[in-house]
């Protein structure tokens, strides 16, 4: 996933990012890119943060410690860190959907790789369709629009109030 993409659709915490980092959805120099506009956009003043806007190309190998630092001072449950890459790997599977071999088995793919989250049951091919939304690949779509939409202005209201 690409600094680009994440950066335009969330502000992350300090630990979503190290947990982002550890589920490999961004690898060394994203994390140092999304640190960056981080610290450039008044995020977080986070020495580990700062740190890593700093590193150059060829120190990314000090993305690592730095990642530990900021693991060990921010106590965050693994769960609710994933959250917000549940909502970006979605994200990104819906707006390559129509590239995609199969949408819908990419949806259960992502629902085994974050451990059967709860939150994503309502449109999960192979579960029951909730009472009132419409069976099938219609409903399923619908669904997810209203996942993504829902989680989208969790994270800006989150983003907006910090």
């Amino acid at each position: 996933m690409t600094a680009d993409f994440v950066a335009e659709h969330v502000e992350l915490t300090p630990a979503e990012l190290a947990r982002g980092f550890r589920l490999r959805f961004v690898d060394e120099a994203a994390v140092v890119q999304l640190a960056e506009r981080s610290i450039s956009d008044g995020g977080s003043p986070d020495p580990a943060l700062d740190a890593l806007s700093l590193l150059l190309a060829d120190e990314v190998d000090r993305v690592e410690p730095l990642i530990c630092d900021i693991e060990e001072r921010h106590a965050v449950d693994a769960t609710e860190a994933s959250r917000i890459w549940l909502y970006l790997v979605l994200l990104l599977a819906f707006e390559g959907r129509n590239a995609s071999g199969n949408p819908m088995s990419d949806i259960e793919q992502i629902y085994a790789d974050f451990d059967y989250p709860e939150e994503i049951e309502s449109f999960v091919p192979f579960l029951p369709a909730p009472e009132g939304r419409a069976p099938g690949p219609e409903g399923i779509e619908a669904g997810w629009v209203a996942y993504l939409q829902a989680r989208d202005i969790e994270f800006r209201e989150r983003g907006s109030t910090d």
